[in-house]
C-alpha cells in the first residue's frame, strides 16, 4: 500500500536520480516548490523517504536510469505510488537546463498528468529475472571458457576436438580432466574415448590425436580453466534451484500449467513466468 493523504491533496515530487545523488523537487498542490539534492546511501534515502511523507507527497515519479533508479525504488515503493519513465518520454524542449530543473520538469508532468509509467513487476517477478539473467550469463560465460580449453589443447597439439566435435561430450571433458592432472600419455587418454569414435576413426588415428606437447604450464592453465567451468556449473544449479522454489512457492499453478504446452518443461515454464 503506498501512503495516502488523509486531506486527498495532491503533492506529487520529480526525483532526477544520477549515479552519486539524487535531485528533488517536491511540487505541492498550493503551489510550493521545495527543492533539494540528497545523496544515494541507504540512510540518506531513508531519509528523504521520511521527508517526502512529511510533506504529504502521494506520488513520484523518476527517470529510468540505468540500475540507479532501483533501490530508491524499494525503499519508496511501500509507501508511494511510483512512475518509472523513460527518459526520452519527458525530454525537455532545448535550451538552459540544470539537474534541479530537470527534477522540477519531471513533477510538473507528472502533476498535468503526461507521464504514463513503465511496467514495474513485483519482488517475486524481479527476483526470478535477476536468477534467469544470471543463467544466462552463466551460459555465455560457460561458452567462452569451454572454447579457451578447446584452445589450450590445439596449442598442445592435442587434436581430439577433430573427432569429437561436442566439447560438452563426457570422453572429452574426462581427457581434458585427465590432461589437468598431468596424464599426458596417449595410451591412457584413449581409455576415455568412446568405441564408437574408435571404431569409426580407427585406433591410431584417435593415438595421434592425443599425441600432443604438452608440458606442466599448460596441464595447470587446464586444470585452473576446468575449475572456472565447474564452479560455474554448480552457481547454474543453485540459481534454478532457488528460480525453482520462488516459482513454486508464488506460481506453483501456473507452472504447471505452462508444461501442459507441448515442448514445454519445468525450466522452459519458469524462464517464461520470469
Amino acid at each position: 500500500m503506498f501512503y495516502l493523504n488523509p486531506k486527498s491533496m495532491r503533492n506529487v515530487c520529480g526525483l532526477d536520480v544520477h549515479k552519486d545523488n539524487v535531485f528533488v523537487c517536491i511540487d505541492k498542490e498550493n503551489g510550493e516548490k521545495i527543492q533539494f539534492k540528497t545523496g544515494i546511501l541507504t540512510k540518506e534515502l531513508d531519509a528523504l523517504r521520511d521527508t517526502l511523507v512529511a510533506n504529504d507527497v502521494t506520488e513520484i515519479a523518476m527517470e529510468s536510469t540505468s540500475v540507479y533508479w532501483m533501490p530508491i525504488w524499494r525503499i519508496l515503493e511501500n509507501d508511494f505510488k511510483l512512475y518509472l519513465v523513460n527518459p526520452y518520454a519527458i525530454k525537455q524542449l532545448p535550451g538552459r537546463k540544470s539537474d534541479i530543473k530537470d527534477a522540477e520538469w519531471i513533477a510538473t508532468c507528472l502533476r498535468k498528468e503526461l507521464i504514463r509509467g513503465s511496467y514495474v513487476p513485483n519482488s517475486e517477478i524481479q527476483q526470478l529475472r535477476q536468477y534467469n539473467r544470471r543463467i544466462f550469463d552463466i551460459n555465455k560465460q560457460s561458452v567462452y571458457i569451454q572454447n579457451k580449453i578447446d584452445a589450450a589443447l590445439q596449442r598442445c597439439n592435442i587434436r581430439i576436438g577433430n573427432y569429437i566435435s561436442n566439447v560438452r561430450a563426457k570422453s572429452y571433458c574426462e581427457i581434458v580432466d585427465m590432461l589437468s592432472e598431468g596424464k599426458t600419455s596417449p595410451e591412457l587418454l584413449i581409455v576415455k574415448v568412446h568405441k564408437r569414435t574408435i571404431n569409426k576413426w580407427g585406433r591410431d588415428t584417435i593415438l595421434a590425436a592425443l599425441e600432443g606437447v604438452v608440458n606442466k604450464t599448460d596441464c595447470r592453465i587446464l586444470k585452473q580453466l576446468k575449475e572456472e567451468l565447474d564452479m560455474l556449473r554448480r552457481h547454474k544449479v543453485e540459481c534454478l534451484v532457488m528460480l525453482r522454489d520462488i516459482c513454486m512457492e508464488n506460481y506453483k499453478e501456473q507452472i504447471l500449467d505452462i508444461q501442459t504446452i507441448p515442448g514445454i518443461g519445468e525450466q522452459g515454464a519458469m524462464q517464461i513466468i520470469a
